[in-house]
């Protein structure tokens, strides 16, 4: 889904609105129909072997970071924020990101807790004296390399895409934190949970649905590759986009009316802007013919754990309520 989730879903949203997606003019349709992904222990990540006989796993960009046992960890993010609560002893958790705390629907998790700034300085992280922190590409530009020039250990997560990423990051966490197996665990509970949101639904019965948003001036879509494509397909719907579109496409009204979707779905208080949208004000579902649905940014933006609370309110809210 997204490509970063350091600080919070608005920051988020506009890190998305410069990526344009690579379009497959001739594409044919695509066959929309479950399938599980590889299990999470063929995506484990490789342990490297260092210099000095100990072990370490690669980050995103290839840095090595030892295998060692961390108790002064730092997350600057929501998709590790949540995976350290599930992974990790609470006193080995030294700060989490401010964007964490603040959200209504889990903050609790996160009480007691320092806070810092995913976004912002690194010396705050610096002071705290870590000895691990979690991070991606949507930091500080730098950032990384400042605080490895301070001694501590920097994994960085890159960009995020959804389910694919998120076996990716708590498989190499599992492995930093010294429990694999327990993050074995986590993604195979998560993935199961995944399938069965809409397992009893025919797919002749999926509807045709449109993950839509408004990101400055543009139309902005999230589709095959992203977070938003895992959480439609979950729910049940049938992802209109992602037989033409990867990533995250700035669309027309025109694109939009001619992909002709049964639902849209997008962030709160996004259908008046939608429908404002020069044009968009033929869209059938602007028109009472079919249903924009509204779901909280914190559960579709961030493409960690809280993918699935997002399907399954999605499935809800389209296929059980009147």
């Amino acid at each position: 889904m997204n490509r970063t989730l350091a600080a919070n879903s608005g920051a988020l949203a506009l890190a998305l609105a410069g990526t344009l997606a690579v379009a497959w003019p001739n594409a044919a349709p695509p066959v929309h129909r479950a399938v599980a992904p590889p299990s999470p222990a063929a995506m484990a990540p490789p342990r490297i072997a260092l210099a000095d006989g100990t072990w370490a796993v690669a980050d995103a960009w290839g840095h090595p970071v030892p295998l060692r046992p961390y108790a002064r960890i730092v997350s600057t993010n929501l998709l590790t924020d949540r995976l350290l609560v599930e992974l990790c002893e609470p006193t080995r958790i030294l700060a989490v990101s401010r964007a964490a705390r603040e959200r209504k629907r889990d903050g609790f998790r996160y009480q007691g807790m320092g806070l810092v700034d995913g976004f912002g300085p690194v010396e705050g992280i610096v002071a705290l004296k870590p000895d691990l922190v979690l991070t991606n590409s949507f930091g500080s530009p730098g950032s990384a390399e400042r605080m490895r020039s301070a001694g501590i250990e920097v994994f960085n997560l890159g960009e995020l895409h959804g389910e694919a990423s998120l076996s990716y990051v708590a498989l190499s966490l599992g492995e930093l934190l010294g429990a694999p197996e327990r993050a074995q665990h986590l993604l195979h509970d998560f993935s199961r949970r995944m399938r069965k949101v809409a397992a009893h639904r025919a797919p002749d019965q999926a509807k045709r649905a449109l993950f839509l948003s408004i990101l400055g001036p543009d139309l902005q879509g999230g589709t095959a590759g992203t977070s938003y494509h895992d959480i439609l397909v979950a729910a049940g719907l049938v992802d209109i986009a992602s037989s033409r579109y990867r990533g995250w496409p700035a669309y027309s009204a025109e694109a939009v009316l001619a992909m002709a979707p049964e639902i849209v779905v997008t962030r709160e208080n996004h259908t008046a802007r939608i429908c404002a949208y020069p044009g968009m004000d033929l869209l059938p579902p602007c028109r009472g013919q079919g249903r924009i649905v509204e779901l909280p940014g914190d559960l579709l933006d961030e493409p960690g754990l809280a993918m699935l609370e997002a399907a399954e309110e999605l499935f809800a809210r389209v296929y059980e309520s009147p």
